[in-house]
């Protein structure tokens, strides 16, 4: 079958051939409709995670839509080594597979995967939101960001924030924001995050760290919630002790490893039932499997939109 290959440690993945999956006990194969692409994906290739060491030959890919053979379509991330998701067959654990409902395209399905669960499980799961509470959510430009202020919506927030930079600030807009603060422009951040939510934030979600957390931890209300989930701005920050302390902050972070497998199923399924009513929406970069060499230098390169891989 055609994939996409990694020879070795750090390599671009190349389009070659390789040995089809095949059917075992607990395992089905299934065709590929649609592979979303992560900034994940180049890490695992990097053998830089710990809970998926690359053992090359192998197949690049960690998340995607497949149709198995009896017509239903599943979501799943993290086939069984040495195959990946950037292929045209791709063995599915029967037990990790998360139904996809016919009424929802195959290419939002994958990319509310990795990007749409972290949101949904950091405002519900880990952050409690109430309905409406106000919600700021740090980095809201990117794709999961953008799929955060829909979640946030969908889960009743009474207002959204979202902080970006740039032309990222209007994608935040469309996707529901109330209001916006622009993080280019550092010394207006702190004054932004007052005039954007006077009455100061409930659930903070915080896709960037670094230098942008003690301005968010500021704005917090008592009893808030901050819930770290990425750090593209920096893996360090350096806040205040009497931020927590004086606000009863609880700070909590939220990933998908050590997340119940049962907890992930859950999620998945609401924000299925909300895309197939229309609630959740995404620019996406369609690209094909034989293009996965120039794909991968576009996602390392920070691509503008989310990348979708098809057949």
């Amino acid at each position: 079958m055609r994939a996409a290959v990694i020879r070795r440690s750090g390599a671009t993945p190349a389009l070659d051939q390789f040995a089809d999956p095949q059917p075992s006990p607990g395992v089905s194969v299934g065709t590929l409709l649609a592979a979303a692409l992560n900034p994940l994906d180049v890490l695992i290739v990097n053998d830089q995670l710990p809970f998926r060491r690359l053992q090359p030959p192998c197949i690049a890919g960690y998340e995607g839509v497949v149709q198995l053979g009896d017509g239903t379509r599943c979501y799943l991330a993290g086939p069984p080594t040495p195959y990946g998701t950037l292929a045209e067959l791709v063995p599915v654990r029967d037990s990790v597979g998360f139904p996809v409902p016919a009424g929802v395209d195959p290419d939002l399905a994958a990319a509310l995967g990795v990007a749409g669960q972290v949101g949904w499980l950091a405002l519900d799961y880990r952050g409690h939101l109430q309905t409406g509470e106000t919600v700021l959510i740090l980095g809201a430009g990117g794709a999961a960001g953008q799929l955060a202020v829909q979640s946030a919506r969908v889960l009743g927030a009474g207002r959204v924030v979202g902080a970006a930079r740039g032309k990222a600030l209007g994608q935040a807009i469309d996707r529901g924001a109330d209001a916006v603060v622009d993080l280019a422009d550092d010394q207006g951040i702190d004054a932004g995050l007052a005039a954007a939510a006077p009455g100061g934030y409930d659930v903070i979600v915080d896709f960037l760290w670094g230098g942008h957390a003690p301005y968010a931890m500021n704005h917090a209300n008592v009893a808030a919630r901050y819930v770290q989930v990425g750090n593209s701005a920096g893996p360090t920050s350096v806040i205040s002790a009497a931020a927590i302390r004086n606000k009863l902050l609880t700070l909590v972070g939220q990933g998908t490893v050590g997340t119940p497998a049962e907890v992930r199923r859950s999620a998945y399924a609401q924000l299925m039932r909300h895309a197939a009513d229309g609630k959740f929406t995404l620019d996406l970069e369609q690209t094909r499997l034989d293009d996965i060499s120039q794909t991968w230098e576009l996602l390392k390169s920070g691509a503008p939109r989310k990348i979708v891989v098809t057949p």
